[in-house]
């Protein structure tokens, strides 16, 4: 198979669309349309559906698919080990949540500082998102609550976040009676907060409420000074982004209020000295950060 083909069949499947990849790809359609032709008379067996409102893979296209990242990471990796150098450069991308990233600017900087040939960017998202952003190596490596099981995937502790329940100064909160018909407010409807929050409840005979999910922290924090409802969010966030006027913060319980949060990479990704750097960098600015690599345990 020709790597070009296979480089227009990935950016066809990414996109769902001929036209908006003949586009991506500064291609005419009728040339991305023959070329995908062309890979399944090679292959055999058709590759996409075709059907009014566009194109879905089939199954022997999502095989190719999982294929095609492979082999053309791979040729990416190769290119990579040919031109690195002892001396950073070139480009990493790093993804993390967004309560993770509170801890994020002492590590960037100082990478910059010392790394400026190196572009750095940083990907924002949800912990599922940031998976597979890792799994389809669209992100070097990326920073979420933990632990993560995968097999193909290594992953660092980086620090065990303590949890607290982040209340409006309107609430008279005393115990958990006092939030169990209040409307939680949460980023991600499958976070872990959430799920420590409901063992909690689930172990005192109540029940989780009403939940509201928002787009972003400033949104979620804004609403529960407001008292629309109340949050779960990592002690050090409420203390590093000095969100106090307003809310209180009232840590869980011992046995329920530790959240690791995790660094994740693909165990097959080639470590360029850009991002071994980088590590080298988290580890040194997140003292709690543990050298010791964990299978997903």
């Amino acid at each position: 198979m020709d790597i070009g083909l296979l480089k227009v069949f990935r950016a066809v499947a990414e996109e769902g669309s001929i036209s908006k990849a003949a586009q991506n790809l500064n291609y005419v359609q009728s040339n991305v349309t023959a070329r995908i032709q062309q890979l399944e008379q090679e292959l055999k067996v058709p590759l996409f559906y075709r059907h009014s409102r566009g194109i879905t893979l089939t199954s022997a296209g999502q095989t190719l698919v999982d294929y095609t990242v492979k082999i053309l990471n791979l040729l990416d990796e190769a290119e990579q080990a040919v031109q690195d150098s002892p001396e950073p450069k070139g480009a990493i991308a790093i993804g993390s949540d967004t309560t993770a990233a509170v801890r994020l600017p002492a590590v960037l900087s100082a990478y910059r500082g010392k790394y400026p040939q190196v572009e750095l960017q940083l990907e924002i998202g949800r912990t599922e998102q940031l998976i597979q952003a890792v799994l389809q190596y669209s992100v070097n490596g990326a920073f979420l609550d933990g632990p993560v099981d995968h097999p193909d995937i290594v992953q660092e502790l980086v620090v065990n976040e303590r949890l607290g329940l982040m209340v409006p100064n309107a609430m008279d909160y005393q115990d958990l009676r006092t939030i169990q018909d209040k409307t939680l407010l949460i980023l991600n409807e499958e976070c872990m907060y959430r799920q420590r929050l409901e063992e909690w409840l689930r172990d005192e005979g109540l029940r989780l409420g009403h939940i509201m999910q928002f787009g972003t922290m400033e949104g979620l924090i804004g609403c529960v000074k407001a008292g629309i409802g109340y949050a779960v969010l990592p002690v050090s966030y409420y203390s590093k982004l000095n969100i106090t006027e307003g809310i209180c913060c009232y840590p869980f319980p011992e046995r329920y209020e530790i959240v690791p949060t995790v660094f994740i990479r693909r165990r097959d990704l080639y470590m360029t000295s850009a991002f071994q750097k980088f590590i080298d960098e988290m580890k040194k600015h997140l003292p709690e950060a543990m050298a010791c690599e964990s299978e997903g345990a």
